[in-house]
């Protein structure tokens, strides 16, 4: 028995909840460092890409994104989205994200932290090698690029493993 062009679709809701958990892990890590703001069900933080706003002991502030990517056990990449919702048109978080710093959470538990300059500049030096990947939701494609995770750590901010 063959099974051939087995797709995967993605459920939204499913994903909202897996990210929810991902975030809580994020929270408890960085709660011991900053005061953290959720801000992710605030429209105006929604719509700049921004999940979290961390102040620092010195009371300066930094923005974050929270990316928690469950395939990247199954694929070694992370997905970098270039259009989050075709039938829309809506960029992706890799291009309209204005969070200072992306946080991602593997299932590894391994956390990096990354500067989006330096990932889009990744994305942009890579773009002949990595080729874009669409994702089927329900009733639309995202679309996004790949990189394997061996490349991003070269360009982390900073990465750590959480303990268990």
């Amino acid at each position: 028995m063959q099974i051939q062009n087995l797709k995967i679709t993605y459920n939204f809701e499913d994903q909202v909840s897996i990210g929810k958990q991902g975030e809580d892990l994020l929270d408890q890590w960085l709660n011991s460092l900053y005061t953290v703001i959720d801000v992710s069900d605030i429209k105006q933080y929604q719509k700049r890409g921004i999940d979290r706003v961390l102040i620092r002991p010195d009371q300066s502030v930094v923005t974050v994104e929270y990316k928690f990517d469950l395939a990247s056990a199954r694929t070694g990449n992370l997905f970098f989205e270039t259009v989050s919702i075709d039938t829309r048109n809506i960029p992706g978080w890799g291009w309209s994200s204005e969070a200072d710093y992306w946080i991602f959470l593997l299932p590894s538990k391994e956390v990096l932290v990354i500067e989006p300059s330096k990932f889009r500049d990744l994305i942009w030096k890579s773009r002949f090698k990595f080729k874009e990947k669409k994702v089927s939701n329900s009733d639309y494609n995202t679309y996004g690029i790949p990189i394997p995770i061996n490349k991003v750590k070269e360009i982390a901010h900073f990465s750590t493993k959480l303990s268990s």
